[in-house]
């Protein structure tokens, strides 16, 4: 069996034999994407863990979201590669993922091009915004009497229509272009 030494973090997905759980039987185990360097490393795995079973299901995850018990191997095996290589935190792209309602490989890369910045909220974000559009767009003489005439939070209102904002478990939002 082709298998790497173990990653930090786990991504754990629990394969069984669904024949062999339908008859009351438990024959399956604990498989950790990360820790196969091919995907047919990882695909040999699961017939083994399984004991070629005709049919395979899945259980459980770990440190994972829930993709339900009949997903494509390959697919979790790219996405989960995916998350692990990402440069976005692992809430954010299961959020941003659970958002759009899909889980995919493809949607972790459109999660890092739309991915603008995490901060507390999105009104702090939309009138740091305005202060920049302000202090490119008007003059000098104007950008005060501007900025204390403007109407930042309906500013802030409207925008918010444009940007997928995606609350975090730390009471923080991540914010995305569309």
């Amino acid at each position: 069996m082709e298998q790497v030494q173990q990653q930090e973090t786990k991504h754990g997905v629990y394969f069984a034999n669904l024949e062999a759980y339908n008859q009351g039987r438990m024959v399956g185990g604990w498989l950790y994407p990360l820790d196969y360097e091919t995907l047919g490393g990882f695909l040999e795995a699961i017939k083994q863990v399984t004991r070629n079973a005709d049919e395979v299901a899945v259980h459980d995850y770990d440190d994972f979201p829930n993709m339900g018990e009949y997903p494509m191997h390959d697919e979790l095996y790219e996405m989960i590669h995916a998350v692990n290589d990402s440069h976005l935190d692992n809430e954010i792209l299961f959020k941003f993922m659970a958002n759009q309602h899909d889980y995919s490989s493809e949607l972790v890369l459109e999660a890092e091009d739309l991915y603008m910045t995490t901060c507390d909220n999105f009104k702090d974000f939309a009138y740091d915004l305005a202060d920049q559009d302000i202090e490119i767009n008007v003059n000098k003489e104007a950008q005060q009497f501007v900025m204390n005439n403007f109407d930042y939070e309906g500013y802030a209102r409207d925008l918010q229509h444009s940007y997928y904002v995606i609350d975090l478990n730390n009471y923080d939002v991540a914010i995305f272009s569309q």
